[in-house]
């Protein structure tokens, strides 16, 4: 087995960016989120012995996570400097594992009961990816119940687990923190406005990727096929203009932060224009952004407009996941766009 060695970076701001966590919080609680950001999830969800309770199944899994930066987040983040400075802008003081504002994207938290007092348990951890166990923990280890694997998986799902066969439920984890949806934190605190080139592919498949399914003894953590790098592109890349424009939905003055929402939107938007695809659901999505003319608007205090075409983008990259066999080869365009280096070193 072979470690993990350390990534280098760009610099402090960047290397703050990089452990931004890749992903949050549960579908079930976003229309819950609070006015002013769309990062929430329940700690009560979240059971306390965490990715140990995984490693009993997981081994290989968990050893690759381990290695990870959303592991090391935990015994690391709250010793930089860049993060004790963004509090000190931000007027605030102590550790960021205890910040109301830091929590929700860099750790897990756990608590007894909904509402109750939670603790800081680990960095970005597995229920942090794939949904607090509370509900479907027991259901995913009942082997005699559920003899069959996808049986047993969709009826985890169903109880709140967000598994790989649901690309979009899992991967909008991913752009709810690295798009960084808190004006303040980015205006006054100075914290980076996103995670830079923040692509699906690069970051799956890169040091994230734990594929050592479907026998708990297979030793080789498997790429994605080309059929599903293509999917997680084209997810990626909606979701990414969906949670752009959410973040936008947000800015309500001048400043980084909305200079910042703007220009991914515009990119987003740009990505999917030139992926050049003939299919029905992303023609809409580029349809369904507000414009002034042939341009985008791109403007402050304009919640309600933004929002509603993010939730009717959340509802075509839905539609598209669930007709990827149709579409099939159509996405075959894209090939030579699919990133060829990832984020960080593949665990072994």
């Amino acid at each position: 087995m072979t470690g993990r060695t350390a990534q280098k970076s760009n610099g402090a701001r960047f290397r703050f960016a990089l452990i931004f966590p890749l992903l949050l919080l549960s579908a079930e609680y976003f229309g819950a989120a609070a006015q002013e950001s769309i990062l929430t999830y329940d700690p009560s969800t979240i059971t306390a012995d965490g990715p140990e309770n995984c490693a009993e199944c997981h081994e290989r899994t968990s050893e690759a996570w381990s290695e990870s930066t959303h592991s090391r987040t935990y015994e690391e983040l709250h010793l930089r400097e860049e993060a004790q400075e963004i509090l000190e802008r931000l007027g605030e003081s102590g550790s960021i594992r205890r910040n109301s504002e830091c929590v929700q994207c860099h750790y897990t938290r756990h608590a007894r009961e909904s509402g109750g007092r939670a603790k800081t348990i680990s960095g970005i951890s597995c229920q942090r990816c794939h949904g607090g166990a509370r509900d479907w923990i027991v259901i995913h280890q009942d082997t005699e119940q559920y003899p069959d694997r996808m049986e047993r998986l969709m009826t985890a799902t169903e109880n709140g687990m967000r598994s790989t066969l649901k690309i979009y439920d899992l991967a909008r984890n991913c752009f709810q923190c690295h798009t960084v949806p808190r004006e303040n934190l980015v205006n006054v605190g100075e914290h980076p406005a996103g995670s830079e080139m923040f692509e699906l592919v690069a970051y799956l498949q890169g040091e994230v990727r734990h594929n050592f399914l479907p026998t708990p003894a297979e030793e080789t953590n498997k790429p994605a096929s080309t059929e599903r790098k293509r999917l997680l592109y084209v997810i990626g890349k909606s979701i990414d203009l969906e949670f752009s424009l959410r973040s936008l939905a947000l800015a309500t003055v001048d400043g980084i932060f909305l200079e910042s929402m703007m220009a991914r939107v515009q990119k987003a938007y740009d990505d999917l224009k030139l992926m050049g695809l003939n299919v029905a659901e992303i023609n809409a999505m580029l349809d369904t952004i507000p414009k002034e003319g042939d341009t985008l608007k791109l403007v402050k205090n304009n919640k309600e407009e933004y929002e509603n075409a993010a939730d009717t983008i959340s509802s075509l990259a839905t539609s598209l996941e669930e007709k990827s066999v149709e579409y099939g080869a159509a996405l075959a365009p894209i090939d030579s766009s699919l990133p060829a280096e990832f984020k960080g070193e593949v665990y072994k």
